[in-house]
């Protein structure tokens, strides 16, 4: 059953306008690579604030540009992604590496989420201290996300 949606998705009007153009592949392959530099870019930052590594701005002053360009980069990611994988979804689906990344991506996600509903996010982001449970979840981003970045390029290796 997953495998006849898969294929369906495949033979959709715009997923075989994707594999037949010489422009667009590409050009969604560089929209997911901004969308992931946006969101990594911006999560490092953050992270690296809240472990205290970056200390010349108050955190309430950079969280909201950081996490709004975080999110953006992570819209993009996912929709050029969803198209990319639409592409050739069976392959994806038996590529060790991709299914890494997607396990790597939902733990970055769940941490993200319970990152974002914490009581000592909303402290730290209104300008108190910032936790000692806020610094490992943001030394727990750093990893997950840049680990994610090396799956991601693995796929195309394995």
């Amino acid at each position: 059953m997953l495998a006849n949606s898969l294929t369906s998705l495949s033979e959709l009007a715009l997923i075989n306008l994707i594999r037949q153009s010489a422009l667009a592949y590409p050009a969604l392959s560089a929209l997911h690579i901004l969308g992931i530099a946006l969101l990594l870019g911006n999560i490092l930052l953050l992270d690296l604030r809240l472990l205290g590594v970056l200390r010349q701005s108050a955190l309430s002053d950079l969280f909201k540009l950081f996490s709004r360009l975080a999110g953006i980069g992570l819209l993009l990611a996912i929709g050029s992604g969803v198209l990319l994988f639409s592409v050739q979804p069976l392959q994806y689906l038996s590529n060790q590496a991709f299914l890494l990344k997607m396990l790597l991506l939902a733990l970055a996600l769940l941490n993200l989420l319970i990152v974002h509903l914490s009581r000592a996010w909303q402290q730290a982001c209104s300008g108190g201290p910032v936790s000692n449970s806020l610094k490992l979840a943001a030394a727990s981003s750093l990893l997950l996300w840049l680990t994610i970045l090396f799956a991601g390029r693995w796929i195309a290796f394995v």
